[in-house]
This record gives structure tokens, C-alpha cells and sequence, in this order.
């Protein structure tokens, strides 16, 4: 497949939405997302180009004259192959995190951060400077978990976590748009989990998420961590990916 004419592309990008933007985020962090469903993919290329379901069982999603087709899925979540063919695909037509405008949202609505980790989760509001760094809310896991278990298998294991991301849920409500800072990769990133059980229990919530970025929190201080967050809401910035991520 050639790759895609610059100009061609750059007059047919759309504004995404802030969760179509969240999908093409997953589709290109490190490491691969393990959780991208094939919902959300197809809702993107709704949005941003065109979905055509084929008579033979193949899926084909369209960026103006290119498309990449697959064969017929038959799990809710892409694999890591697929990932990679997606991201080759976007890529080549000029559509990274960093070449999109950032999600629209009417102006002057606020931002909040929220940094988590297994221990806890801190809500911060994001004033447009450095005027202070006192977290509003701060909310504690009140036991220990595994950090590598699945998502399927800690909603049995540790049903408290329901208890822990309804809070934090509860204190985010609002128009305000949210950054998730967390750590660690894979199913060691405490963000990547409350990002996914908001998907599925409080999605107002979830299509609020701006930016999920990784951040090394342990040495980093509270204001850098907050700046790195204000970054993640400027498509202008360098720092999107999280800067220093572990």
C-alpha cells in the first residue's frame, strides 16, 4: 500500500471526539495496548474515514483512497499483530496523536489531573500556571493487589476496587476534562485499569479523559507531574507522551 498523499490527508481530518481521540492514543503507546477493543476502532473510523463490513466476513476501515483489511475478528479486543497493522496503517497516512488538533471542548471549560497509583489517586485541578498544588481530593486502595492481574480477574478478586474507582469517579463528575497520570506498563499501569472500568461503568466520565500519559511518579515531584499534565492538553507540546515515562 503506497502511502497516502500529505496534502490529500491534511484536509480530511476531522475534529476527533475526546474518546475517538483516546483510541488513537492506545493505538500508538508503548508499550501495545492490551485492551483495545474493536468497538472503539471502528467508532474512530466512523468518525475519520469509513467502515465497510464485508460479505465474506472482513473488515475494512478507509482513510480516503487506502484501506486496511482484516480478517474476521473473533475476540472483542485486537491482538498485537493487529495493533501493529493499525498503527503502520495510521501512521502512513499521516495520523499520529501528534498530528491531530487536540479534542475540542467548549471554551474555557476547566481540567483536572488525576494521579494514580496502587496505593492511591489524587485529584488535582489544572490552573493554567503554577498557582498551587494542593490535591482537592485524595483517595485511598485500603488493600494490596497483584499489580499483573487482569482486569477480568481482579473484578473478583478484589471487588474493593469497584468501591476505589466509583470514588474517584464520583469526584470527577462535571464538564471538566481529565488527565490520568499513572505508571508502570501493561497491566501493571494503575491508569490503564480506572481508564477501562470507567469505559465500562461510568462512561460520561471516561469520554472526558483528554490524555492518559505514564509518568516515572515515584521521582517525580507533585508540580512537574501537574506540568506534564497542562502538556498533555497542548498539542504544541514535546512532553505528550508523559516525559520520562518507566
Amino acid at each position: 500500500m503506497m502511502p497516502p498523499d500529505d496534502a490529500r490527508f491534511a484536509s480530511a481530518k476531522p475534529d476527533l471526539t475526546v474518546a475517538d481521540q483516546r483510541v488513537l492514543d492506545r493505538v500508538f503507546q508503548h508499550p501495545l495496548s492490551h485492551n483495545l477493543s474493536w468497538r472503539d476502532v471502528i467508532a474512530l473510523f466512523s468518525a475519520a474515514g469509513g467502515v465497510e463490513h464485508a460479505h465474506n466476513g472482513r473488515l475494512v476501515l478507509r482513510l480516503g483512497a487506502d484501506h486496511l483489511t482484516f480478517a474476521q475478528a473473533h475476540d472483542k479486543d485486537l491482538d498485537a499483530d493487529d495493533v501493529m497493522a493499525l498503527r503502520h496503517f495510521l501512521s502512513g497516512a499521516g495520523w499520529t496523536p501528534m498530528s491531530m488538533p487536540a479534542p475540542s471542548f467548549s471554551a474555557g471549560v476547566p481540567a483536572i489531573a488525576i494521579i494514580i497509583d496502587h496505593a492511591s489517586a489524587r485529584i488535582y485541578d489544572l490552573p493554567p500556571d503554577d498557582a498551587h498544588h494542593a490535591a482537592r481530593h485524595t483517595h485511598q486502595r485500603h488493600h494490596t493487589i497483584d499489580p499483573m492481574q487482569h482486569d477480568a480477574d481482579r473484578a473478583e478478586t478484589y471487588p474493593v476496587d469497584h468501591r476505589f474507582f466509583d470514588a474517584i469517579a464520583q469526584d470527577v463528575q462535571g464538564d471538566a476534562r481529565i488527565v490520568v497520570i499513572s505508571h508502570g506498563k501493561g497491566q501493571s499501569n494503575e491508569g490503564d485499569h480506572l481508564v477501562a472500568y470507567l469505559e465500562k461503568h461510568h462512561r460520561s466520565v471516561h469520554d472526558r479523559i483528554a490524555r492518559v500519559i505514564s509518568a516515572d511518579l515515584p521521582h517525580r515531584s507533585v508540580p512537574e507531574i501537574l506540568v506534564l499534565a497542562r502538556d498533555a492538553l497542548d498539542p504544541a507540546s514535546e512532553n505528550i507522551a508523559g516525559g520520562g515515562a518507566d
